[in-house]
């Protein structure tokens, strides 16, 4: 065996004529590269690990400290210190103070403070505003919220005073956590600002309207726990505006107007809300905390959201009889819908009302249905109830988790089998009775226990060419 191996290398050595290629280490070394390109790294690395970089080359010892982007965060500046203490705060500043120093008469794109808000660096964070403004900034982010935040009403006030126009044009991102902003009479607006990120902002009804309605080139709009206790009504149509979200802020109405939105992400109790006309609306994500109805949801979602392709609601639900609802307004775009559902243990045996909201969405194609659900199994002796035929022809994918066998629940999954013509996969993710997920042993038995409702139940109505999954 030896001895053929020998004459195989010899054979190829004689046959094989090209030339040989040789592998050598690159010549080009990170200390060749352009300062601008340099600086373009560096800017994408935490400015502590950035400054770090200079025992790589005595090269970089200048050239971290010309970074166009500044980001300082507490965690990582003073991660040797005791967190909320004197020094852990006087370090913040002094190193802060330390690099702006070194960037003095230079551009700074970027500006991030990351920092417990509190009155020792009150003063300071004006200052570092002020430098930003002054090193033709474009972008200021500060996060201030600390971590005793609930309760407090101390934020910090943004001086607005010290934006001069030409700061205002040039501001492209903004964002403002444990601020309160008040804006001076004849405020212009930030025109050609792209991103507004607003968490624990305190701001009146009439400041946060004029400003958005002169942010004529908005594109990404975020307000969390901002409570104007009052509507929200933005006069212009903000034209350019492709995501919106809003968290968990009190306010009464929301009324603008986004024909270019493409997301829209809500949190908090259900109020009324005016898009205006969105024909390219995708995804809407919408977890809301208000009891609701079906009849309610399916009365008030289609009228402001008609467009919608990907719809995902989470909320609690009471339920009434079963019936199909005759409802004028539709989701005719929707192709995804996502429903996760706390239901009451009385509302349990009404599951199949849900049959209606499927019915306001004649095009959907793919269905995701998790229940959380409190009440007994399906005894396969009890008969089920049943609606009207109503097609779903483009149906093709239908999983619902958190199924534990309940009558309920079985009425649902049957009726939209027996109404999915084109249906093609079916998953179903076992349950115990509290909703929780099933161990092994738990899977082995809810899987025999679903063969029992399938053959009773499926047989006849589901096509053998559906894949059935059961996890």
């Amino acid at each position: 065996m030896g001895s053929d191996l020998t004459h195989t290398r010899k054979r190829l050595r004689r046959y094989y004529h090209g030339p040989v290629i040789k592998k050598t280490r690159a010549k080009v070394q990170f200390a060749d590269l352009p300062d601008d390109l340099l600086s373009t790294i560096l800017s994408k690395l935490p400015l502590k690990e950035a400054a770090r970089t200079v025992i790589l080359s005595s090269k970089w010892n200048d050239v971290w400290r010309v970074c166009p982007k500044l980001r300082f965060d507490g965690f990582t500046v003073c991660s040797d210190s005791v967190f909320g203490g004197e020094q852990y705060t006087q370090k913040f500043i002094d190193n802060v103070n330390a690099v702006m120093q070194k960037h003095q008469c230079m551009v700074v794109e970027e500006l991030v403070i990351k920092f417990g808000f509190d009155s020792r660096v009150l003063g300071h964070i004006n200052t570092w505003v002020a430098f930003a403004v002054s090193s033709r900034m474009e972008s200021l982010a500060l996060d201030l919220v600390p971590a005793n935040s609930p309760g407090r009403t101390d934020q910090y006030r943004l001086p607005v005073e010290l934006l001069d126009d030409g700061s205002i044009f040039r501001l492209r991102h903004l964002q403002l956590s444990f601020a309160s902003l008040e804006l001076p009479p004849q405020f212009s607006g930030f025109p050609n600002l792209r991103t507004l990120d607003l968490h624990l902002l305190q701001v009146t009804r009439n400041d946060l309207q004029d400003m958005l309605s002169n942010c004529i080139n908005l594109e990404w709009f975020s307000m969390v726990r901002c409570h104007l206790n009052d509507e929200l009504t933005v006069a212009r149509p903000l034209s350019n505006l492709r995501y919106l979200r809003v968290a968990h802020c009190k306010i009464t109405r929301i009324v603008l107007h986004a024909v270019e939105l493409k997301t829209f992400l809500f949190y908090g109790r259900l109020y009324p809300i005016d898009l205006g006309h969105t024909p390219k609306l995708k995804h809407t994500f919408l977890n809301i905390y208000s009891l609701l109805t079906v009849e309610h949801a399916l009365t008030v979602l289609p009228k402001v959201l008609p467009s919608v392709q990907d719809l995902t609601l989470h909320a609690h639900f009471t339920l009434k009889t079963p019936l199909l609802m005759e409802n004028p307004c539709k989701f005719s775009q929707l192709k995804y819908l996502h429903l996760k559902l706390s239901i009451g243990h009385r509302e349990a045996g009404n599951i199949l009302s849900w049959a209606s909201f499927l019915r306001a969405a004649p095009s959907v194609e793919k269905l995701e249905m998790h229940f959380s659900v409190l009440t007994f199994a399906h005894c396969v002796s009890e008969p089920i109830k049943s609606l009207p035929r109503c097609p779903h022809s483009y149906l093709k994918n239908l999983c619902i988790t958190g199924f534990s066998g309940t009558t309920g629940q079985l009425e649902f999954l049957v009726h939209v089998v027996e109404n999915a013509p084109a249906l093609k996969i079916l998953t179903i993710k076992g349950a115990d009775s509290s909703g929780r997920d099933l161990d092994n042993e738990g899977k082995r038995r809810f899987t025999l226990k679903f063969r029992e409702l399938e053959r009773k139940y499926l047989h006849g109505i589901i096509s053998p060419n559906v894949e059935l999954r059961i996890i």
